[in-house]
């Protein structure tokens, strides 16, 4: 063999070898392009990291999951939820790097999917980062949670404090990603990789949600008027029993006087006579007010019930396991 053959070998292992080397440094990258290569994503699919406003990077690293939008019994074969009375709409598994999404039925919840999209695609991205990186973003999401918090937030990261313990960090990554706006320039700067429009997914989110705050002001709002209305119905119709008990009391008075001749005169007779008539009008007057007041709390109380089942269905459409009873 020629000292160029030969120079030419060792050149060519030397490259193999570096190659060799690089691969095994970046197996991840390695392997997420690999499965990013092998991924054909559905109509449906690209939509929902269009619409979520993803970036190619954000796109990227939601394909490397090859995510699948899912009926009910497939969603529950896949993601299983901590509590029942707490249902899920996605779920990113390590072990497996893939993400499931649950095809809410629901119309009424447009762009519900492409907020799960990409609250799992963010959970992607924090399995892949550094354990700086990791730390470093903590304390600026800890801070951006202080500053938007409020009690339903606080409910939730309570549930994931409980129901998967060390996973604070990861779940606030995905949460104010993809629910609130404003969350400072260094955040901002971190989710700019993801997406190019971030207020797009925000925006669904909000729109949405809004549907459920609505409803909630409604019945809050309707409950309350019940209340007062109940103690309203209840003030007068003890007024109206208490009158009404004198009234008769005062007519079999007068009916007995009536009888054994307890009138003075006749002039006297008419005047209570006449007066009683009106204490009686007056009382009937009070009572179909009163019995108005009770329709319209009865109608109140339908509307309530109303609102109720509204609720409910938008509840049960987001609970795949309803979906299936």
């Amino acid at each position: 063999m020629s000292k160029i053959s030969k120079l030419g070998s060792f050149l060519l292992s030397v490259v193999i070898l570096a190659f060799s080397g690089w691969v095994v440094l970046n197996r991840q990258f390695v392997l997420d392009h690999v499965r990013a290569w092998q991924f054909q994503p559905s109509t449906e699919i690209a939509r929902l990291a269009t619409n979520a406003g993803m970036s190619e990077h954000g796109r990227f690293q939601f394909y490397v999951t090859q995510p699948r939008l899912e009926s009910s019994n497939e969603f529950n074969a896949e993601c299983r939820r901590s509590e029942k009375a707490s249902p899920i709409l996605g779920c990113y598994k390590p072990g497996e790097d893939t993400i499931h999404i649950y095809n809410v039925p629901n119309p009424e919840l447009d762009g519900i999917k492409e907020v799960t999209a990409a609250h799992e695609m963010l959970h992607a991205a924090w399995s892949r980062l550094s354990d700086a990186e990791k730390q470093r973003l903590g304390h600026l999401l800890e801070q951006a949670y202080s500053r938007v918090k409020d009690s339903k937030l606080e409910e939730r990261m309570a549930y994931y404090d409980r129901a998967q313990p060390g996973s604070r960090s990861n779940e606030l990554h995905s949460i104010l990603g993809t629910e609130h706006a404003d969350l400072g320039s260094e955040l901002e700067s971190h989710y700019a990789r993801f997406f190019s429009d971030r207020s797009q997914v925000v925006a669904l989110h909000a729109k949405y949600n809004q549907r459920f705050v609505d409803l909630e002001r409604q019945v809050t709002t309707l409950q309350a008027k019940l209340k007062q209305q109940r103690a309203v119905i209840k003030q007068r119709k003890e007024s109206y029993d208490t009158s009404m008990t004198a009234l008769n009391e005062k007519i079999r008075d007068f009916n007995q006087r009536a009888t054994s001749g307890g009138f003075g005169s006749q002039q006297q007779f008419q005047a209570e006579r006449s007066q009683l008539q009106a204490e009686g009008q007056r009382l009937s007057s009070q009572k179909a007010a009163l019995l108005q007041q009770i329709d319209q709390y009865n109608a109140d109380v339908e509307k309530l019930n109303t609102l109720g089942e509204q609720a409910d269905r938008l509840s049960q459409s987001l609970d795949s396991q309803r979906a299936v009873e």
